[in-house]
């Protein structure tokens, strides 16, 4: 057994090659960014998480899975962007065992969450597209299953991260929040599981729902159209009929096509964002040579960790009920800046929260 940093330091899930003779100019850029990371990731999670709570009695399926995405980046913004701010301030984890260990749990409880919430949106709109009538037959259930899979999964494949790292001594009589890996294959070994339960495999699944609902789409709008020229109008879904819901009758609604658009966003911007990231980690830990050179690893953890900060936006971006919330709370905050003493009239909130038609399914 070997007490080693490891090259995860980016992200907090492990600790890196520390460097005593950091560059001055290079760490204050580096705080800097962090600090804006955090702000909008908290700022723009929170906003949408109040706007979608106000609205919960009216809230769609999709809405349920933006809830918690937002949670997730919540988990993400404050227990792995903060102490990747603080750490880079500091130089050294500050706190006692328990802390440490806790930290570095949530860390990649975030991560995960973040990771596999998209997974089950993505295999939601899988379902109710490829498989409606299904969908059709369950109907709403008071617990999400998808949802609660994905926190259950995320909690217990981060379990390892508790015995993994503890408070070391790291010469000189300083500690820091170090990892104990078997030599030499244990930091491999644990780099390679994290990017394969935490970025492969989850995206690799997403692909193929992506792949399976955009085919059933085509053949939805183009093939279906080619058999029944008279029962469709570019795909479009005529009502109901026999108390078969639209969605059973083959057709997919502008609704269900936008959040499909919605999700293929998340997910591209996910995969730009945290592939660079587990590409250049699994490169460094299988490499014959190491290096300590971490200014690209600094670089693609502050893109990775921009994407804490996307998701919330581009929700608001393709929800028109939700966006015109935002649009409401962020008017009353710069009017309440304005006008401390505002007139109860000049308030954004006028109690309207009927669910207009154009909301997300």
């Amino acid at each position: 057994m070997s007490e080693t940093p490891s090259p995860f330091e980016s992200v907090n899930v492990t600790t890196a090659w520390i460097n005593d003779d950091r560059d001055p100019y290079v760490v204050k850029w580096n705080i800097g960014i962090l600090a804006l990371i955090f702000a909008f990731a908290t700022f723009g999670n929170c906003l949408v998480l109040f706007t979608l709570l106000r609205r919960r009695k009216h809230n769609a399926l999709m809405h349920t899975f933006m809830i918690h995405l937002c949670l997730a980046d919540l988990v993400v913004s404050f227990f792995q962007v903060l102490p990747q701010l603080v750490w880079d301030i500091t130089d050294r984890f500050q706190g006692p065992d328990v802390v440490c260990r806790g930290v570095r749990y949530l860390q990649v409880v975030g991560m995960f969450a973040s990771s596999y919430m998209i997974v089950a949106m993505t295999f939601d709109r899988h379902q109710a597209i490829c498989r409606p009538m299904m969908t059709f037959k369950k109907g709403s259930a008071r617990w999400n299953v998808p949802v609660c899979l994905a926190w259950l999964i995320s909690a217990i494949l981060s379990l390892p991260q508790i015995f993994i790292f503890s408070m070391k001594d790291v010469g000189n009589d300083v500690y820091d929040c170090w990892a104990t890996f078997v030599e030499p294959w244990g930091v491999k070994a644990y780099v390679t599981w994290t990017a394969l339960v935490v970025f492969i495999l989850p995206t690799l699944f997403i692909a193929t729902c992506q792949v399976l609902i955009f085919r059933e789409i085509h053949n939805s709008l183009y093939l279906g159209a080619e058999r029944s020229p008279g029962s469709r109008r570019k795909g479009k879904l005529m009502g109901s009929r026999n108390g078969v819901p639209p969605l059973v009758d083959s057709g997919v609604t502008s609704a269900m096509s936008k959040t499909v658009r919605m999700t293929l966003v998340i997910v591209l911007i996910y995969v730009v964002c945290w592939a660079p990231f587990f590409i250049a980690q699994l490169w460094n830990v299988w490499k014959t040579k190491q290096d300590e050179n971490n200014s690209v690893m600094n670089i693609l953890m502050l893109l990775a960790s921009l994407n804490s900060c996307t998701n919330p936006w581009i929700y608001t971006i393709f929800s028109s009920s939700v966006s015109k919330d935002v649009q409401a709370i962020l008017c009353c905050m710069c009017r309440t800046k304005r006008r401390k003493n505002s007139l109860p009239e000049d308030s954004c909130f006028t109690g309207n929260s009927s669910l207009p038609k154009e909301s997300l399914y």
